[in-house]
């Protein structure tokens, strides 16, 4: 099943930092909800993650790396990921702009689902991918230390 997702959200850091925040996997890979370990090496990153979203229960890894790096405005990730009786494999896109004192971070999101999630249904789906989208963003403003 094919996803697509896209928004935006501001924080007060420097294009600069926030695009540093967002091409560290050490850094960023904390802001998601049930974060346990990441890994970086040979350019990519695998991390892992103990998913609650409803139905999608269970330990989940997700193998990534950046491509397109245009130091420090936009990048592009590449992955697919494991678990909860789900596949997924995924681009993301972002561009990070300045806005007012602070950066405008813009993301698309595009993917395809596979196994347990996309059995659930569209609107189910949808709901729970709004929900994790939401908690990731929350987590990067805790991160970048917003929350």
């Amino acid at each position: 099943m094919k996803v697509r997702y896209e928004g935006s959200f501001e924080v007060s850091k420097t294009p600069e930092e926030v695009f540093e925040f967002l091409t560290d996997p050490k850094r960023f890979s904390r802001a998601f909800p049930g974060f346990k370990s990441v890994e970086v090496e040979d350019g990519s990153f695998t991390i892992e993650l103990r998913l609650s979203l409803g139905p999608l229960r269970g330990d989940a890894r997700v193998r990534a790396s950046f491509e397109d790096l245009e130091k420090p405005s936009k990048a592009t990730v590449k992955g697919s990921g494991r678990g909860a009786g789900s596949t997924l494999d995924f681009t993301l896109r972002f561009a990070v702009e300045p806005s007012g004192g602070g950066s405008r971070v813009s993301w698309v999101f595009e993917g395809n689902v596979g196994g347990l999630a996309a059995s659930m249904g569209g609107r189910v789906l949808d709901s729970l991918a709004r929900r994790m989208i939401n908690d990731v963003i929350s987590g990067v403003k805790r991160e970048l230390g917003e929350a």
